[in-house]
């Protein structure tokens, strides 16, 4: 698998970890999900602008 593949669906797990936790009732981080989404984000933003 590319490295970039793995940089995106890396970065896009971080987004799904991040609204779980936004949705689950027993967690509370208090407004860091948001900052693990955004990384996520860039993390995938990155994936799609890395060369082989």
């Amino acid at each position: 698998m590319e490295r970039s593949i793995k940089i995106m669906l890396l970065g896009i797990s971080f987004m799904l970890i991040g609204l779980y936790i936004q949705g689950e009732p027993g967690i509370m981080l208090y407004g860091t999900e948001v900052i693990i989404v955004l990384f996520g984000f860039l993390l995938t933003v990155v994936g799609v602008f890395t060369k082989r």
